[in-house]
């Protein structure tokens, strides 16, 4: 396996990569990545599909509760929130035994790179979107780059507050997911939606 020094990406391969999928650094970039306690190769590439699968399903069950919370379904909204739980558990566990964790400073300086590469490939989404007559995706694709695009400075702001062991709060917005940091806007400066479409993370 080899790891990615710029974000921190895994790549399960025998052969070092000539560029990063994540961040699209050179191969000069990736340096040998061992798990201890883990044999072969079959095991690694298992646990990191498993990964995959288990942040899709957690995610798919949280929309899951979200519409039965609107059809007046709190008790089956209850259990996909649950079921979302356990697979948040098999998610977390799966992406720890990949070695994929490191110290908070390493986390925050890789979450920086891959928010990024994922605001830098969202303009292809969305000129095909639009060629394609699918404007209103296109404008929930706009939403995402332009939010991910904030994403990477709250990280550097984060390792600066945590630099100076400062505490802050962070609002984001329902409709678009615009994170607001220690201010609580009027109106998401994203998606235009009103400050009672914020939620306060705890």
């Amino acid at each position: 396996m080899w790891k990615c020094t710029n974000c921190h990406h895994v790549e399960l391969s025998t052969n070092k990569p000539a560029r990063c999928p994540v961040c699209g650094a050179e191969a000069g970039k990736f340096v040998p990545h061992e798990v201890s306690g883990i044999e072969g190769t079959k095991t690694l590439k298992n646990l990191k599909a498993g990964f995959v699968a288990e942040s899709q399903a957690h995610l798919r069950n949280l929309a899951f509760a979200m519409k039965a919370e609107q059809e007046g379904y709190s008790e089956v909204a209850r259990l996909f929130r649950a079921i979302a739980e356990a697979e948040s558990v098999h998610a977390f566990n799966h992406f720890r035994l990949l070695g994929g964790l490191s110290g908070t400073q390493d986390n925050l300086e890789s979450a920086f790179e891959r928010e990024n590469f994922a605001a830098s490939t969202y303009p292809q989404f969305i000129r095909e979107a639009n060629e394609e007559g699918n404007t209103s995706v296109a404008t929930v694709l706009s939403y995402s780059r332009d939010v991910e695009k904030g994403h990477a400075q709250l990280y550097k702001k984060a390792l600066a507050h945590m630099m100076a062991g400062e505490e802050t709060e962070y609002y984001v917005c329902q409709v678009c997911g615009h994170v607001s940091d220690g201010v609580l806007p009027d109106a998401c400066p994203i998606c235009g939606a009103p400050k009672e479409k914020f939620r306060r993370v705890v």
